[in-house]
């Protein structure tokens, strides 16, 4: 019975599959069955890795590692047995990536080469995580630190001929109102032909669960939306008098959407908004669709700046253990980061510190623990919850996004 793992040592000759001897022997040209995908794999050679060589071996027993050649359908944390039995060994429980960054092509025509040697890397070596923030639109790579970045690195500028460089991810900000605001947008061009005309007249609030229905208003129609980014729009007709026909309101509803999918802010999904439309003009020609849908969208702009805008930014909950001896300086750290700290634990010679942190504070935050603590500390993290964004920091935000939409 083996229990095998592969990694590329030459890829011009093939993988090479290491493997650990959990029970038995194995001797060279010995028929195994893979327990995982049932295919039938023949091992005609054995070795065992002394550095850079290989050291040809006739049998390996119970405990010995070692390693051979051109498995077809074996990959990490196989198990191959000997055929008429099976036996499948407990899955290795891989670590979470303590290490998240962009990952790109230093030259754009090769990123489709690039995603392929990812792949192709990532079926040798679980730790390294492939994921595409279609919130961000950026690939990211996930690692257990800036070496086991490095060795990627090396591995695709030499093995792959693919270039790369990583860069810290975008953070996925949201954003909300924190009063309510009211404002108008007239769309209005003339053509040769027909033209486009279309006013909306519209008043936001912030939204919460259990709010009560708008006053002063007559409803005409209600709909709620749950964004896929999290939070929700509730958008109201309250159009009375036909100063907007019915068939309008789907444009309007679409223009406010557009815009909350890139808020006015910096870009970043909106959320938690109630929008009521009850006011407006249209032209008995003129009129229609795309005019609707931009005076919709304008109108939400306008609104949305007047409401008190706020920033969210996601906060996550962190657990760091390290030596007691080391807390003090890990605990200036964290401070630093702007992090609450929610309460401390004993853990033998070690502390548990548990706190809530920006996310946007914790980039490369493995390599930080690592020099304070020799080594010898550790974290975990996850997701909390939306929280607002500091107003200096939100100044300097939406000062940086529109110096980019400029430069662009």
């Amino acid at each position: 019975m083996l229990f095998t793992f592969k990694t590329v040592i030459e890829p011009k000759a093939g993988h090479v599959t290491l493997f650990k001897v959990m029970s038995g022997e194995v001797k060279e040209g010995t028929d195994l069955v893979n327990d995982n995908t049932g295919a039938t794999e023949r091992l005609n050679q054995l070795f065992i890795v002394d550095g850079k060589e290989r050291k040809p071996v006739e049998k390996l027993a119970a405990g010995d590692i070692g390693g051979t050649i051109k498995l077809k359908d074996t990959s990490t944390a196989h198990t191959l047995h000997a055929p008429g039995k099976s036996v499948k060994l407990q899955a290795i429980a891989f670590p979470e990536p303590r290490l998240r960054q962009v990952i790109r092509a230093t030259d754009q025509k090769l990123e489709e080469k690039l995603h392929a040697a990812l792949l192709e890397i990532q079926k040798e070596d679980p730790t390294i995580v492939l994921t595409y923030s279609r919130e961000t639109a950026q690939q990211l790579i996930g690692a257990q630190g800036e070496l086991h970045l490095s060795l990627l690195k090396w591995k695709l500028n030499h093995h792959y001929k693919v270039d790369c460089e990583f860069a810290s991810p975008r953070i996925p900000y949201r954003e909300t109102i924190r009063k309510s605001a009211a404002a108008s947008y007239r769309h209005k061009k003339q053509t040769g032909g027909s033209g486009q005309f279309g006013e909306v007249h519209l008043k936001i609030d912030p939204w919460y669960e259990g709010m009560p229905e708008p006053t002063g208003h007559s409803l005409r129609g209600k709909e709620e939306h749950d964004l896929p980014t999290g939070g929700k729009l509730v958008f109201y007709n309250c159009i009375v008098g036909g100063v907007i026909d019915n068939k309008f309101m789907p444009s309007i509803l679409k223009g406010v959407m557009e815009k909350m999918d890139r808020g006015p802010l910096t870009g970043s999904p909106a959320r938690d908004i109630r929008v009521i439309v009850h006011d407006g003009k249209m032209h008995p020609v003129d009129s229609n669709d795309i005019s609707f849908k931009i005076a919709g969208l304008q109108a939400f702009r306008e609104a949305f700046n007047n409401a008190d805008p706020q920033l969210m930014e996601p906060i996550q909950e962190l657990e760091v253990r390290v030596p007691a001896d080391l807390m003090g300086d890990v605990m200036t750290d964290l401070q630093g980061r702007r992090s609450i700290v929610m309460g401390v634990d004993s853990s033998g010679r070690y502390q548990v510190i548990r706190t809530l942190t920006p996310l946007a504070e914790l980039d490369r935050y493995s390599t930080t623990l690592r020099s304070l603590t020799q080594g010898r500390g550790t974290y975990s993290e996850r997701f909390h919850a939306y929280q607002p964004v500091p107003n200096e920091l939100q100044h300097k935000l939406v000062s940086s996004h529109k110096e980019e939409e400029v430069a662009a």
